[in-house]
């Protein structure tokens, strides 16, 4: 605890208060991450808040930013389709953005995102940063893991996709908000049917009726689109879909 106060303490005294607010396992990732950060680098970082549905990283603009997300939910999104914005994929805190294109040597951003709700990120140009990640072989080799787990469970989550009935697509989302939500043993949050929709890829009437369901059967608590659910819940709900499906990832 000492030291992760000491990491802290380096930062400037708005990041500091923003870190502080984490639970303590995003503290301590934080903390393992940037073990080695010089006192230049952490200074660097500001404090960002972007409203919900705001575009923060456009596809095919300069990566000139590094963005990481303390609080909230980013989508990556494509408008490439009929004009149509597809969600394809969820990210939740402690997630980076921009390191990326860093590690692969792309000028350019390659995915476009977007915060799902209001989000909280650390932000930082692209330049300090890559001088400092080249440096680090602690931090490169931590992000290099990070990035090759997103791409397997990218690839995994599209071949699972083909397969899955809708309900246990909500299931699965579900599970993952729990995982990155809760608190003190309960998850309790508003989700849009739109937001639902685009995590899915299912239809609102499709999810309306899996949720009716998993309410009927007491694993969920609703008030409208505001979904409550607890440690028990969560388990049942995990153990619903483990039953479908041999592989699950936690």
């Amino acid at each position: 605890m000492k030291e992760t106060q000491k990491q802290i303490k380096k930062l400037n005294i708005e990041t500091q208060k923003q870190i502080e607010k984490l639970n303590p396992e995003k503290v301590d990732y934080l903390k393992q991450y940037f073990a080695g950060a010089p006192r230049w680098l952490l200074e660097q970082f500001q404090v960002i808040e972007v409203p919900a549905g705001t575009v923060f990283i456009h596809e095919g603009e300069p990566a000139e930013r590094v963005y990481v997300l303390l609080q909230g939910q980013v989508s990556a999104v494509d408008y490439r389709v009929q004009e149509a914005v597809y969600g394809f994929f969820q990210f939740y805190p402690i997630e980076l953005f921009g390191v990326m294109e860093i590690l692969g040597g792309m000028e350019r951003y390659k995915t476009s995102l977007a915060a799902v709700e209001k989000s909280i990120f650390l932000r930082i140009g692209r330049d300090q940063y890559e001088r400092w990640l080249k440096s680090d072989s602690n931090a490169f080799q931590m992000e290099t893991k990070e990035i090759v787990n997103y791409l397997l469970e990218q690839a995994r989550k599209e071949r699972l996709y083909v397969l899955l009935s809708g309900n246990q697509r909500v299931y699965q989302v579900l599970i993952k908000l729990y995982k990155s939500y809760e608190e003190n043993g309960t998850y309790s949050a508003y989700i849009s049917r739109k937001d639902f929709s685009e995590m899915t890829g299912l239809s609102e009437r499709t999810i309306t009726r899996a949720l009716k369901e998993l309410e009927e059967k007491k694993l969920i608590t609703r008030n409208g689109w505001n979904i409550v659910m607890t440690w028990n819940q969560y388990n049942k709900i995990k153990e619903l879909i483990k039953d479908q499906i041999n592989e699950m990832g936690e």
